[in-house]
C-alpha cells in the first residue's frame, strides 16, 4: 500500500478538480480516515492500510460530487473550536469568526453581558463568546428544529449548558417588549434572490433558509434592526453579518448609531451600532 504522503499527493490532484484549497482538504479527509495529526503524518509518513484508504476514496468521492468537506467530516474548526456540523445546516465561515472576535472584544467591557444571538445554526458564535466572555448569558434562537437540535449538541459538547439557552423560535416571536439585552447578533441570510442562482455550487448544497434574503437581501436584517430598538438596553450593541450588495437597503432606526465594518479580505461584511 501507499504511504500517507503519496495518498496525500493523491488527494491533492484528485480534488484539483473542485476545490480552492486541495491540499487543505485532502490533509482534513487524511487525519479524519487515519486518526493521525498531521505532525505525525508529515513526520512519520507511514502506510495507509486498505480499509483506510477505500475511506479516503470514499470521502473524495463524496467531494467531487460537490459535498462540502464539513458534511463530509461532520464538524469544522471556528475560533478553536470544533463544531459539529450536519447537513441542511449553515457551516459557520472564517469571516464570521471576525465578527465574532470583535463581539467578544466588546463584551469583555460589560459587567455581565446578557447576550440574544438571531439565527444560531451551529451554535459557533454563541459557543465562541461564552467561552470568552465570564458572567455572560446567551440566549440563541433559530427557526429550524434540526439547527436547534444541532446547536444543543454543540453547546453540550462544550459543557457551556449553564450560560447558553437555546430556542426554536421565528426571531423575536417569544420576546416580551420588557426583554432587554447589552448585544444582539446575527449571521442571517442576506443573499439577494436573483443571486442564489449564481452562488456556488457547494453553497447550494447549504440550506436555502439560510442563504435567502429577499429581494434585496434584507428582509431579515431589517427585521433585527427593527425590533433592536425595543430589545436593546441603552449603550447596547449590534452586530449583523452583511454583504455589501445590502447596503442601499438597510433600514437604520434613528436611535442606533451605525458603521460598517470589513472582513480579513477587505470586504465590507458587518453593521456593528450602538443604542443611543
Amino acid at each position: 500500500m501507499m504511504r500517507l504522503l503519496e495518498v496525500f499527493d493523491f488527494g491533492v490532484k484528485e480534488l484539483g478538480i473542485c476545490s480552492s484549497s486541495p491540499a487543505i482538504e485532502s490533509f482534513i479527509f487524511l487525519e479524519e480516515t487515519t486518526g493521525k495529526s498531521k505532525e505525525d503524518i508529515l513526520i512519520n509518513n507511514n502506510r495507509i492500510d486498505e480499509k483506510e484508504f477505500l475511506k479516503f476514496r470514499g470521502y473524495l468521492k463524496r467531494r467531487l460530487n460537490g459535498e462540502p468537506w464539513q458534511y463530509i467530516v461532520g464538524k469544522t474548526n471556528f475560533l478553536g473550536f470544533d463544531i459539529f456540523t450536519e447537513s441542511e445546516i449553515f457551516i459557520p465561515r472564517p469571516e464570521t469568526e471576525l465578527m465574532a472576535v470583535q463581539a467578544i472584544s466588546k463584551l469583555k467591557k460589560f459587567d455581565y453581558p446578557h447576550v440574544l444571538e438571531v439565527g444560531c445554526g451551529t451554535g459557533a458564535i454563541s459557543i465562541s463568546i461564552a467561552a470568552r466572555v465570564k458572567k455572560t448569558k446567551i440566549i440563541t434562537t433559530d427557526i429550524s428544529k434540526k439547527a436547534v437540535r444541532l446547536c444543543k449538541k454543540n453547546v453540550e459538547y462544550h459543557k457551556l449548558n449553564d450560560k447558553i439557552n437555546i430556542v426554536c423560535v421565528d426571531l423575536f416571536k417569544c420576546f416580551v417588549s420588557r426583554s432587554k439585552f447589552d448585544m444582539i447578533i446575527s449571521n442571517p441570510p442576506y443573499i439577494l434572490k436573483k443571486n442564489l442562482k449564481k452562488i456556488d455550487t457547494i453553497v447550494k448544497k447549504e440550506p436555502f433558509l439560510a442563504l435567502d434574503g429577499g429581494d434585496n437581501g434584507v428582509v431579515i436584517i431589517n427585521k433585527i434592526l427593527e425590533n433592536s430598538s425595543n430589545m436593546l438596553k441603552k449603550g447596547g450593541l449590534i452586530f449583523i453579518e452583511i454583504d455589501s450588495s445590502n447596503l442601499p437597503y438597510i433600514d437604520i432606526p434613528n436611535d442606533l448609531k451605525c458603521s460598517y465594518e470589513k472582513d480579513q479580505y477587505n470586504k465590507i461584511r458587518f453593521l456593528y451600532g450602538v443604542k443611543l
